[in-house]
């Protein structure tokens, strides 16, 4: 009988929160609760497993709650480097948006929303400067590495950012490279597979996103639900050199002043976002060493 009025109870929740979005997400906030459970800076569990696609360089899988998951494979290949930086390599993101990992994308080319992400990820991995360009020269006006990094959103319950931002930056760091035995131009490089180097990453960039709702509440890993109410949204990439973390990225789109009605601090919006980024980040990073030991 109790587990009857349960399931009745979560089935009139679920058809509320279909009819009423906003009202049952002001409901939960007022009551100083996230409609999963959570705490407002709270982000969701996170897991990562590196090596995961064998037919690739380097390769990671993130989930971030049991909603988003995604996997990223870097896949190298020797190109003429672009005439302007005759001594520096590539990395080339790619997004993949199907509609398995969400109604909202439908088959064919890539959509609106997967090249702006591919984009963001570029800007990213440009502005953190993780990989030394030059260090992917194979010779100098000839030849370089390229390297794809290939990102496939499985599931899609928000936060997809940072999510493969996550992913990328593993599957760089368990990318390896094959030795270049000869390379008289891009196209007749001989490479022996069997010996490989990894790649130098000079740091680990994590990007962690907050979205703001309704100028008052300050939330962490937003869920699809979430993302689709809240007025406006902060990014912020921070790295380290194995001491203090400091910021690479910072992005503020939308409208909002946002303090915390219950908060007694008086630091302003984006002080805060980079507070919890920094905190998050240090989790986020001792999990990829784990991973890359394993």
């Amino acid at each position: 009988m109790a587990a009857t009025e349960a399931k009745d109870l979560e089935v009139e929740a679920a058809i509320f929160k279909k009819l009423y979005p906003v009202n049952f997400l002001q409901r939960h906030l007022h009551q100083n609760v996230r409609e999963d459970g959570r705490e407002f800076q709270e982000a969701r569990p996170v897991s990562l497993a590196t090596g995961v696609l064998s037919q690739s360089n380097g390769s990671a899988m993130v989930r971030f709650g049991k909603g988003t998951m995604v996997f990223a494979a870097v896949h190298a290949q020797v190109t003429e480097p672009d005439h302007r930086t005759p001594n520096q390599g590539m990395i080339v993101p790619s997004v993949d948006l199907s509609p398995l990992c969400s109604p909202n994308y439908r088959p064919g080319p890539p959509s609106d929303d997967a090249q702006a992400l591919a984009h963001h990820l570029q800007n990213l991995l440009d502005n953190a400067q993780t990989i030394d360009r030059s260090s992917l020269c194979i010779e100098p006006g000839v030849a370089v590495w390229c390297l794809y990094v290939d990102v496939v959103v499985v599931s899609a319950d928000g936060n997809v950012l940072d999510s493969a931002m996550f992913a990328s930056i593993a599957a760089l760091a368990h990318c390896r490279l094959p030795e270049v035995i000869r390379c008289e131009s891009a196209s007749t490089c001989v490479c022996d597979s069997k010996r490989t180097h990894v790649l130098n990453l000079a740091y680990y960039p994590i990007v962690c996103s907050y979205g703001v709702y309704n100028s008052a509440y300050l939330l962490a890993d937003v869920s699809a639900f979430e993302e689709s109410l809240i007025s406006a949204k902060v990014v912020v990439g921070v790295y380290d050199s194995d001491a203090d973390s400091d910021v690479f990225y910072l992005r503020h789109t939308g409208n909002a002043n946002c303090q915390h009605p219950i908060s007694s601090s008086n630091h302003t919006l984006m002080e805060q976002c980079i507070s919890y980024a920094q905190a998050h980040a240090k989790v986020l990073r001792k999990l990829l060493h784990e991973s890359l030991q394993e």
